[in-house]
């Protein structure tokens, strides 16, 4: 009996090493042929955990304090200009302005806006293309607070899932909008959290939701307003929000995002760029991370998980029951269906389990037990090789 479960073992062990390596080597062929680009970036746009948003399985109605965003609609540089001395006057404590004004227009207009750029309580914004910074004019470059608006870095991808606050390209430190505004807005705080650290890595977006998740105001709407002391020690982002806003036909500065209706096959963008730097703001200056589950951890989970079902089927099938297939089936479609409830449990407690890798090893490399026994047959007609077939 013993010397039976020692085989078992050492079966399922070299099983589970021959189904990784064979895995991995189908993975290579299937990363380099260009035929399969298509399929490559529908499984990497695609993401169980994008269910928990989708099906508002964490719908909050909860709207975020200290952040207030106005749509700039297609408002003109004077309007902006205008805009902005008004609001310092309301005493906000940041106020982020997610728009690059590249060229130069009119100088009346253009002298104004500069001027109310030159607030220290102004983030300004850039781009990274291809290393390649487009910023605004130098006009304009009157303070020396701005971060980029890149929203994602991975070209292989279109869902807007993580960020990455700090990043550094050529030896250079590169600051994101999100993270220059929160850096203002927290001040000794910044220090205490140790986000210079931290927001060197991609770090999973903890969303609040959507338009109806912050207080926004139309362009005109806050002009009109009586009182905008509504705005004092707060953060102030002015970005574009459709025309009308929150216009979901109009796609302009629009992303994929979790929250998309559309799980699989996404048509619309759905969330504008300045509400997705809203989330991530929101998300810094709590210190509300999502704790996201290593590529490492993910390895060790999917061999385990591999060796464990290989084991059983292996065990299973040396008894020659006519269910044997059935069998197989049901456990991997349990195991499957629980691990994946597990993961959604798990990210509404705010940890970040990517099961897709586990489900797939796992369910590959038990379909790679016969080529494995085979292998071992041919292996033991030139020498002797014990083996739990036997």
């Amino acid at each position: 009996m013993k010397k039976n479960t020692k085989l078992l073992l050492k079966d399922s062990l070299l099983c589970t090493i021959f189904s990784f390596i064979t895995i991995f080597l189908l993975s290579l062929l299937f990363l380099n042929i260009s035929f399969f680009n298509p399929l490559k970036k529908a499984v990497k746009d695609f993401s169980f955990l994008d269910v928990y948003y989708s099906e508002s399985l964490g719908e909050t109605t909860k709207i975020s304090p200290k952040i207030i965003i106005i749509n700039i609609e297609q408002k003109d540089r004077f309007q902006i200009a205008q805009l902005l001395q008004n609001l310092i006057k309301s005493n906000p404590k940041v106020i982020g302005l997610d728009i690059i004004f590249k060229e130069k227009k009119e100088v009346f207009s253009d002298s104004i806006l500069a001027s109310a750029l030159n607030s220290d309580k102004v983030v300004q914004s850039y781009l990274i293309e291809n290393k390649k910074i487009i910023n605004n004019d130098p006009i304009f470059h009157n303070n020396k607070s701005k971060g980029y608006i890149n929203l994602n870095f991975d070209s292989k991808t279109n869902v807007i899932r993580e960020f990455i606050g700090i990043k550094k390209i050529d030896n250079k430190i590169y600051n994101s909008f999100s993270t220059e505004i929160t850096k203002k807005f927290l001040e000794d705080k910044w220090e205490e959290f140790k986000y210079d650290k931290r927001l060197t890595k991609n770090k999973s977006i903890k969303y609040q939701g959507q338009l109806n998740s912050f207080l926004t105001f139309g362009f005109d709407e806050f002009e009109l307003l009586d009182n905008k002391s509504i705005v004092k020690d707060k953060i102030v982002l002015l970005g574009y929000l459709g025309t009308p806003t929150g216009n979901i036909y109009d796609i302009e500065d629009k992303h994929f995002t979790p929250l998309n209706k559309e799980v699989a096959g996404k048509s619309i963008p759905d969330m504008n760029g300045i509400i997705v730097h809203a989330n991530i703001i929101n998300m810094l200056i709590n210190n509300d991370f999502m704790f996201q589950v290593s590529d490492f951890w993910i390895g060790i989970f999917s061999f385990l998980f591999s060796f464990i079902c290989i084991m059983y089927f292996i065990w299973l099938d040396k008894k020659n029951m006519v269910s044997f297939m059935s069998i197989k089936k049901l456990v991997l479609f349990i195991f499957t269906v629980v691990l994946m409830w597990f993961s959604l449990w798990l990210f509404k407690k705010g940890i970040v389990l990517k099961t897709t890798i586990i489900i797939a090893t796992t369910l590959l490399s038990c379909a790679f037990i016969p080529y494995y026994k085979y292998l071992i047959k041919k292996i033991q007609t030139k020498i002797k090789w014990k083996s739990f077939f036997q």
